[in-house]
């Protein structure tokens, strides 16, 4: 399980990012709280969700580690904490997509393929619009939950383009989407499109001029 924030560089940082570090900060204030029996139900939950993650020496969670991982992510959302450990919810392979850019009448459009509703909240991550070409990208701030679906289909378009404006013909749009659900997140999902009509006609070749007769 992978959470997908942007690394603290200094004081400075996006709105988001300082979201997501207060988020962070206000969740492992809350682990003096707990009492002797909470501590060790963390513990051993955390002993669980090793053997899950398969993590190697030096890189395994503790029960602080867990609690503050959990918490953290109710708090990104506004959701009240865990003081006890919640069971690992059993996410669903429901992939969404396909992601969806349209250059109609109305404008740049994105929407994303919802074909089932799934379960808890889906936080979407989403990139600068970038070339066709530059299919690398490690820096998806967040952009917002995704809007309940009308149809089998989410619109997105606002959110994007108030955060990142809108994106010129044939640009790559990059988006990666992650469920939560009792405070676990799944694996981040990635989908991209290429808006339309960043192709148009080919260039008709300049005319080479004849030299004049001597």
């Amino acid at each position: 399980m992978k959470t997908i924030y942007l690394a603290k560089s200094g004081k400075s940082g996006t709105a988001a990012q300082h979201h997501a570090w207060g988020a962070f900060g206000g969740a492992s204030s809350g682990w003096g709280t707990l009492t002797e029996q909470q501590y060790r139900a963390w513990d051993e939950a955390a002993k669980r969700e090793n053997r899950h993650r398969h993590l190697p020496r030096g890189h395994r969670l503790n029960g602080e580690n867990l609690f503050t991982e959990i918490n953290s992510h109710q708090r990104f959302l506004g959701l009240p904490p865990y003081l006890d450990p919640p069971d690992r919810p059993a996410f669903d392979y429901n992939p969404l997509g396909p992601l969806m850019a349209g250059d109609g009448s109305d404008g740049f459009t994105l929407k994303l393929g919802v074909p089932k509703t799934p379960a808890g909240y889906i936080l979407v991550f989403a990139a600068r619009p970038r070339g066709r070409g530059r299919r690398y990208c490690d820096k998806l701030p967040y952009l917002c939950l995704l809007p309940a679906p009308k149809g089998g289909v989410s619109e997105i378009t606002a959110q994007y383009c108030e955060r990142h404006g809108v994106p010129w013909p044939g640009s790559r749009v990059i988006i990666v989407t992650q469920q939560q659900l009792n405070g676990w997140r799944d694996l981040p999902r990635r989908l991209d499109v290429i808006v339309p009509g960043g192709e148009g006609p080919a260039t008709k070749p300049k005319r080479r001029r004849t030299p004049a007769a001597a």
